[in-house]
């Protein structure tokens, strides 16, 4: 590794690194007394919310990460500009691309870096901190059940309807399937149980509508296909589950409930595409203009926040877009990537 590139890559690590760690502590602060309150009210133990808080650190750092960076090569770039060592640089012919390659290099490594930690530990974690912050609240699973909960297979022609599932024993209360397929079938079951031996629902109590009235006390029901994870209350997994099965529910979805599928595979992409995050900032902080003659740092920071704020307010628009059907899910994390780019490469042709 050549010294300019060594020397580039080592001080915008060090700054970023540091800068990461300095903002995660900070916002584990943030966390711990916005859910102060909750933990006074149920009186959660000291070590309960010291475990609460520290499961967090994760997903400060993806969090600050992106931020960080932007920080660092802002502070890197301009500091090289203000103290004239660019000059002593591109008087040894180094051209100025060659400083920026290294970075960006580092922006793609830093992506990579973060698509790991979120799935190997973030997720991990910020799940671990949902069922601990349950159980220390309510003492049960309780964010995994649903009520009311009706569910149209589309594709086989079937309506489930039943008054709640819970999650803990994969069971359906006061549920009714519904099937129009070739003709009116209808069951109306005190519950229905996964097992997860034959991979089917067994309904239990079953009083059976199909050209008149028979009973049933346990009941096969191998033509209904949903999995006990469509209804879970699933509003956030789609974000924590793993993407192989996340994948599968959202195909599976898709057939289901439209709308809902926009809104979840819009969240799935985001998951995915989110890693971008430290290699955009990155971008935008290499493609600002460092050849004010005052106040370099104070103006590019400025800069490079604002161009930050524009990328993450076009990201909320064009996420909000894709859950909502306007626009294909993996675009709602996709477009503000790309205008970045665009802008970045104008900015560049500009600033020479």
């Amino acid at each position: 590794m050549k010294i300019y590139t060594k020397y580039t890559v080592s001080s915008v690590l060090k700054i970023g690194i540091a800068v990461t760690l300095l903002s995660a502590f900070m916002m584990l602060g943030v966390d711990l007394f916005r859910n102060l309150d909750s933990y006074v009210t149920y009186s959660v133990s000291s070590g309960n919310v010291i475990a609460l808080t520290l499961l967090y650190f994760p997903q400060a750092i993806l969090f600050t990460i992106g931020p960080s960076f932007l920080f660092s090569v802002t502070y890197f770039l301009s500091m090289l500009h203000a103290n004239n060592e660019i000059i002593a640089v591109l008087n040894s012919s180094i051209k100025y691309s060659d400083i920026i390659k290294p970075i960006l290099i580092t922006g793609v490594a830093l992506s990579a870096f973060f698509f790991l930690f979120s799935e190997g530990a973030s997720i991990p974690a910020t799940s671990n901190k949902q069922a601990l912050f349950e159980s220390c609240t309510t003492g049960s699973d309780a964010l995994e059940n649903s009520y009311n909960v009706s569910i149209s297979d589309m594709t086989q022609s079937y309506m489930v309807y039943a008054e709640s599932y819970i999650h803990s024993n994969k069971t359906l209360y006061k549920v009714s399937y519904i099937s129009g397929k070739d003709s009116i079938k209808r069951i109306n079951a005190e519950y229905a149980r996964w097992d997860d031996e034959k991979q089917l629902w067994v309904f239990y109590v079953a009083n059976i509508y199909d050209n008149g009235v028979s009973y049933s006390e346990e009941l096969e029901l191998p033509e209904m296909k949903l999995t006990p994870d469509m209804f879970r209350n699933l509003s956030d997994d789609v974000t924590s589950m793993p993407l192989g099965k996340a994948a599968s529910y959202i195909k599976q979805m898709r057939m289901i409930d439209i709308s809902k599928y926009y809104q979840m595979a819009s969240s799935y992409w985001d998951r995915i595409l989110n890693c971008l995050t430290p290699l955009v900032m990155i971008i935008i902080a290499c493609s600002m203009n460092y050849r004010y003659k005052k106040n370099v740092l104070f103006i590019s920071i400025i800069i490079s926040v604002a161009t930050a704020v524009v990328y993450y307010v076009v990201r909320m628009m064009t996420v909000m877009m894709a859950s909502q059907g306007i626009i294909a899910p993996a675009m709602g994390t996709l477009v503000p990537f790309i205008v970045i780019i665009i802008l970045s490469l104008i900015a560049r042709k500009i600033n020479g």
